[in-house]
């Protein structure tokens, strides 16, 4: 009985590990919103760049870079030129996942930059 029990624990504590929340991460300043997910069971990563400011000018010239991050290491170039411009960005990690609570994101836009803490939600 003893045994019995002791495998359906096992059983039930992989089952909870396989089916993982995604994990998230948020940060927002006057300009720019970022939302970025981890699924540590699937091994994947995304990340939404949204442009909320007020300007009339539309956005361009674009250039973002993640920083201190053990799980976010992209940087790009956004050529697009919008009001609403929004940047995202799917993969699967080539690394396991790294528990982190914050990190930043560096963004550059219309001559202007800025720096976006990025925590961890819950």
């Amino acid at each position: 009985m003893r045994r019995w029990m002791v495998c359906l624990m096992l059983v039930c504590l992989l089952g909870m590990i396989g089916c993982s929340k995604p994990i998230e991460f948020t940060g927002k300043t006057e300009d720019w919103r970022v939302e970025c997910t981890v699924n540590p069971s699937e091994n994947a990563k995304e990340y939404a760049i949204t442009y909320i400011g007020k300007d009339s000018q539309s956005v361009k010239n674009v250039s973002y870079s993640f920083m201190h991050s053990g799980n976010f290491n992209q940087s790009g170039t956004s050529e697009t030129s919008s009001k609403n411009l929004k940047i995202t960005g799917k993969s699967i990690k080539e690394t396991p996942y790294v528990e982190e609570d914050s990190f930043t994101l560096q963004i550059k836009w219309n001559g202007k930059e800025d720096t976006i803490p990025v925590v961890k939600k819950g």
